[in-house]
């Protein structure tokens, strides 16, 4: 599978230019497979009132664009959104298969203290979820802080991390060390797509990647600035690098 990822900074102008907008970015990508977002994509992450009032609830006519959008283009979607709930708005991840059909709505668990908390309602659960045979994990951006959070997907058979984020200036050891580290102690690939905003109240660190099982980076964006890049993930590399170090046999969980 080819993953895609579009390293977008700012966002749509207003609701009637998402669609249109990421129809771009999926055309700048027309080689992969899955094609994702960063997050709060539709929306922009910086400015909160912005973000109420673009997020979409269940079955907004916005949502079903972007399915049909998917089935028309025969890629798969996941991008990161506001979603407006009947008890609050929260941080979202949606996943959208090459038919239009809506596989996953990850709700973020882990808000991001003071700003996120002010704004949104954590998640109440993980998400694993299988597209094309392959086991896919969802997470953004501060729950990839959590090893647990993605130990407990790779123990529900994760083969690939799915993770979107704005990871800000001053957090550059996210992409360069915990997502290598999170590929590498569960052996699976992680997909990480960041913004590439470089400027506003949280500016970017971009480096949007993909790291194999053995930690090392298959294909990586530039720092902070709108990027696009493809990397290929392989469920046989996997099962080979899995045959040799077989970590999650080898946990002692009966002393942790």
């Amino acid at each position: 599978m080819n993953i895609g990822i579009a390293q977008v900074a700012g966002a749509p102008g207003g609701r009637e230019e998402i669609v249109a907008w990421v129809r771009a970015a999926m055309e700048a990508l027309p080689q992969a497979d899955l094609v994702m977002l960063p997050e709060l994509a539709l929306c922009g992450y910086d400015e909160p009132e912005r973000i109420r009032q673009m997020a979409l609830a269940q079955g907004d006519a916005i949502l079903r664009a972007l399915a049909e959008l998917a089935r028309e283009k025969r890629q798969a979607l996941a991008f990161g959104y506001a979603e407006q709930g009947a008890d609050g708005l929260y941080n979202a991840l949606r996943l959208i298969d090459r038919h239009g059909r809506v596989l996953a709505n990850y709700r973020k668990v882990h808000l991001w203290s003071g700003y996120e908390t002010t704004l949104f309602r954590p998640g109440g659960r993980l998400v694993n979820v299988v597209l094309e045979g392959v086991n896919f994990g969802l997470l953004i951006c501060y729950d990839l802080d959590f090893p647990e959070a993605a130990r407990f997907l790779a123990a529900n058979g994760m083969d690939c991390l799915l993770c979107v984020s704005a990871t800000s200036v001053g957090y550059d050891v996210v992409p360069r060390h915990t997502v290598p580290a999170r590929a590498y102690e569960n052996g699976c690939f992680v997909a990480f797509a960041n913004r590439g905003d470089d400027s506003g109240a949280f500016p970017c660190v971009g480096q949007s990647r993909v790291a194999g099982p053995d930690g090392a980076i298959i294909a990586t964006a530039s720092s902070g600035a709108a990027a696009f890049i493809t990397a290929q993930i392989s469920l046989e590399t996997l099962k080979a690098w899995r045959r040799d170090h077989p970590y999650l046999a080898d946990r002692r969980a009966d002393l942790y």
